[in-house]
């Protein structure tokens, strides 16, 4: 148990109470338990938090005054992807509790259900990805907390990991300590992974198979160079993936998928200090759709095709805009 630390207080008078609190909103798989834990243990009130029918149920013990700023901390100060809302809150009856506990979760047949949905990859893991001294270094399937696959994994609920399609990844000793250590980013990230106990990359064509990150991604991008497609499984089910650029490929493309017009979006890397300085290379792009194309929802934005674009004229043919979005997965950066 990490011990609560609580500044001096004084001339004040301290009341110990109990309440019991439930709260629902966009709070499951989005490390709001362990904020909740966090917040728990610097303002020294003891009890527990647990998932309990698509909501969480939390017991505070401790100082009136405190227990005050504890409520109105989760709500105003939750990480950015909760959206917490207060459902109730009354006095509950106990004796004395000590420490802090994150409790399993319970589910029944009249569980509120709440899926969590997928989400974009944060800067953290980003930077993290990028490091080659970092344990995750191009590792794909990277992801916290704050972000990664959620709604994709889940097979029942409550989403908990043994619920998940990542049940059959037993944790490393380090991605163990990093799911158990609740001052971590990754404390009941459900979805946690490594390189040493997670799921890795395979590529497979008619003529070999490449297994692991690397050998898989060298041989994929040999492929689009060349003018393949590419069926990746990833967040979300499978997306076809060629060279935008090449006409040939998109042609291809189309024809495969009996598509002769209708417009194909496109992908663009995130580049420069804004993001979006290559997909200003493939379209002209006002504040509203620079804001939408950078939202974590990672949405396909409709824009004016750019003067000097140079993507294939097959993207969409006879039509002056072009559907662009930014990446959302590792495995696309």
């Amino acid at each position: 148990m990490i011990p609560s630390v609580r500044a001096a207080h004084t001339q004040r008078d301290f009341r110990v109470v109990a309440v019991r609190l439930v709260m629902g909103g966009q709070i499951q798989g989005v490390g709001f338990r362990p904020f909740v834990y966090r917040q728990a243990c610097r303002l020294g009130i003891c009890g527990s938090i647990a998932n309990q029918r698509g909501t969480v149920e939390i017991l505070a013990q401790g100082d009136a005054n405190d227990i005050e700023v504890f409520v109105n901390t989760l709500l105003t100060a939750a990480p950015p992807l909760a959206r917490p809302v207060l459902l109730s809150q009354e006095t509950a009856l106990t004796g004395y509790i000590a420490g802090f506990s994150i409790n399993d979760s319970t589910f029944g047949d009249d569980t509120d259900i709440h899926l969590p949905p997928d989400y974009f990859v944060c800067d953290d893991c980003l930077s993290e990805l990028r490091d080659p001294a970092n344990r995750r270094y191009r590792y794909p399937f990277i992801n916290c907390t704050q972000c990664g696959p959620r709604y994709t994994l889940v097979r029942r609920l409550p989403y908990d990991r043994r619920n998940t399609s990542m049940a059959g990844f037993n944790l490393c000793d380090e991605c163990l300590r990093e799911y158990s250590d609740p001052l971590d980013r990754r404390f009941h990230a459900e979805p946690i992974a490594c390189p040493a106990c997670g799921p890795q990359l395979h590529y497979h064509d008619t003529e070999t198979d490449r297994y692991g990150a690397e050998p898989a991604l060298a041989a994929t991008l040999a492929k689009l160079r060349n003018g393949g497609i590419i069926a990746v499984k990833g967040i979300g089910g499978y997306h076809l993936i060629c060279d935008a650029r090449n006409n040939a490929a998109v042609t291809t493309l189309r024809m495969r998928k009996h598509r002769p017009d209708k417009p194909l979006a496109v992908m663009i890397p995130l580049r420069g200090d804004e993001g979006l300085e290559q997909a200003r290379d493939v379209v002209t792009l006002d504040t509203i759709q620079a804001r939408l194309l950078l939202d974590p929802m990672r949405p396909i934005v409709l824009a004016t095709k750019a003067t000097h674009c140079q993507l294939a004229p097959g993207i969409a043919p006879g039509l002056n805009e072009i559907g662009v979005m930014l990446p959302y997965s590792p495995l696309h950066y």
